[in-house]
């Protein structure tokens, strides 16, 4: 295999197994794109002298990719391609262009030849797994995921970090059945590395199965009694399950282990608000803000229970706020939000633009479509609302639907 495969294969791997992983991540972001500016513009020069450079072609190319430029990256990855048929990398470029332009023929062409080129290629499956997962091609992304789901290896330590990443894949796609299998797989590997437990049990909690998750979790407690960080997501599945005084157990574990965790305080202020104990509740979430002011989920909690007090609406407003800078990816922060302005300042128009985004982030979000449809009513746009009570009843059809027979 040529320089460039094994180069393209290492960076993906890296990726795969490391969600944080970004080339020079230490570095700042003006260096990092002066960098790559000169880098392509090296490229560029190599390709005036030698149009069929494929070490400049490849290299162009992956910096398009780095930069979102798929349609200008597509061509270039083909013509390498061209040359280089058997680069498994340089075709699982093509699958991530062919995902973003929404390319069905171009990813079902580039999954064969990755399959073809790279049949026990893991990290590489995992990865390409992942990109599917935010397409709509139904029918490669099962077979990349079945391919995957094959390949439980010998080697727990090295491969679970790539059965954990498509698990979180997966459930960012909303597609929960393979993440469960998904993240089940990671903890079957290896069931030394905490990291595996927590994913499996909030997302069995969060789909309802709160015997499964707590199961797991006393199994994580059990083989990590000194870890903080279990004891906390114990309790946080426990309250998610309707369980407060269990959710309190497992926050006095972590208490005695560390009495100024600004995560024992979040959890506490969560218990408080379940029991209705709201002044109480403002009042640990403050202290926990204090301690970790750039914790976006405690500012969450905080706009929670401020939102449930009596005169809490302008700190819930900060706090929900402050958690969106930290953290623009929630889609329950953006709903709280749309509601206060719907229901306390009556700002229909704010509260459809934050409705809007909780939607768009979390489909299944019933409430927030039911919430944007009627301000936009107020509003007086009826196109709008009509278009979206359209969009509504299209999804939860969907959702209603018995699925096929195998």
């Amino acid at each position: 295999m040529n320089f460039l495969a094994v180069a393209s294969l290492a960076v993906i791997s890296l990726a795969a197994t490391n969600p944080g992983f970004a080339p020079h991540s230490a570095r700042p972001a003006q260096n990092q794109q002066s960098d790559r500016e000169a880098t392509k513009e090296r490229f560029r020069q190599s390709l005036e002298l030698d149009p069929d450079n494929k070490e400049a072609v490849f290299g162009i190319a992956r910096i398009l990719v780095e930069e979102g430029d798929f349609a200008s990256a597509q061509p270039l990855f083909q013509k390498y391609v061209a040359v280089s048929p058997a680069d498994p990398g340089a075709w699982a470029y093509l699958l991530r262009c062919a995902v973003a332009l929404k390319d069905p023929t171009g990813a079902a062409d580039a999954q064969r030849q990755i399959e073809r080129l790279a049949p026990v290629n893991l990290a590489l499956h995992a990865q390409a797994a992942c990109w599917l997962a935010e397409s709509d091609f139904l029918g490669v992304t099962a077979r990349e995921f079945d391919l995957v789901m094959s390949m439980l290896p010998s080697q727990p330590s090295r491969t679970a970090p790539s059965y954990l990443r498509l698990g979180q894949c997966y459930e960012r796609a909303l597609d929960t059945d393979r993440a469960t299998l998904a993240f089940q797989a990671a903890l079957d590997l290896d069931p030394q590395t905490e990291a595996n437990y927590l994913p499996l049990a909030q997302l069995l909690a969060k789909e309802g199965q709160a015997g499964r998750a707590s199961k797991i979790m006393k199994d994580a407690v059990a083989r990590f009694p000194r870890s903080l960080a279990v004891w906390i997501a114990a309790g946080n599945i426990e309250l998610e399950s309707g369980n407060p005084e269990r959710a309190l157990e497992s926050q006095r574990q972590a208490v005695a282990l560390d009495p100024q965790f600004p995560g024992s305080l979040s959890l506490l202020g969560r218990i408080q608000i379940a029991q209705g104990r709201h002044s109480e509740a403002t009042a640990t979430l403050e202290r926990a803000a204090k301690l970790a002011p750039f914790d976006a989920a405690i500012h969450f909690y905080a706009g929670e229970a401020w939102m449930k007090t009596q005169d809490g609406t302008d700190r819930a407003f900060e706090h929900f706020k402050r958690s969106l800078e930290l953290d623009p990816s929630r889609a329950a922060t953006y709903y709280w939000l749309g509601s206060l302005y719907f229901h306390r300042s009556h700002d229909y128009r704010l509260a459809a633009r934050y409705l809007e985004q909780a939607a768009n982030r979390d489909p299944r979000l019933e409430a927030a479509h039911q919430m944007l449809i009627q301000s936009y009513k107020r509003l007086g746009d009826d196109t709008k609302a009509a278009e979206h009570l359209r969009l509504y009843q299209h999804l939860f059809q969907q959702q209603a639907a018995p699925e096929a027979p195998q």
